[in-house]
């Protein structure tokens, strides 16, 4: 694990990059220069576990690589999900003030940007029409996470509706 330069980072991939991931569709150079110096961006190597373990007081946008997910259930650790380069993780678990309870991993390189509540209400107060196009991209996400668990129970369970 390494902490980046968001200067760094942002010479080398480019606000065009930036602006074409899922989280950041939309919002201006401005807010995406500001959310990426005011955040913590970190490198992970393959293989290198991330750090989020207990109450979710912020969330994380994957800029680069892939992340495993693996939910902790049951006594063991399963692999629900992946996050890819423009996902955020934990954004439901900050809202809902519910304590983290996976493990995730490095499955490629990874850059990941943290943006906690102090970096959220600031982006709220100083910017609030980029905020409100964050929250859209950020609800957007978790309307496709929606729909995934439901394909996931409904692959799962494979019920069909019984005859009238």
């Amino acid at each position: 694990m390494e902490t980046l330069d968001a200067a760094v980072v942002i010479k080398q991939h480019g606000l065009t990059y930036f602006r074409e991931l899922a989280t950041f569709g939309a919002l201006s150079d401005q807010v995406i220069q500001y959310i990426l110096s005011e955040g913590c961006i970190t490198h992970y190597k393959q293989g290198e576990y991330l750090q989020r373990q207990g109450t979710a007081n912020d969330f994380q946008v994957v800029l680069s690589g892939r992340i495993a997910y693996y939910k902790h259930y049951g006594g063991q650790d399963v692999l629900t999900r992946y996050f890819n380069a423009g996902e955020q993780m934990g954004f439901d678990l900050m809202l809902g003030m519910i304590p983290h309870n996976g493990t995730d991993v490095a499955e490629a390189d990874s850059q990941i940007l943290d943006i906690d509540c102090g970096l959220f209400y600031r982006l709220h107060e100083r910017f609030p029409a980029d905020f409100g196009l964050l929250m859209i991209n950020l609800t957007r996400e978790l309307s496709r996470e929606i729909a995934l668990l439901e394909d996931v129970i409904g692959e799962s369970y494979n019920h069909t509706l019984p005859d009238q």
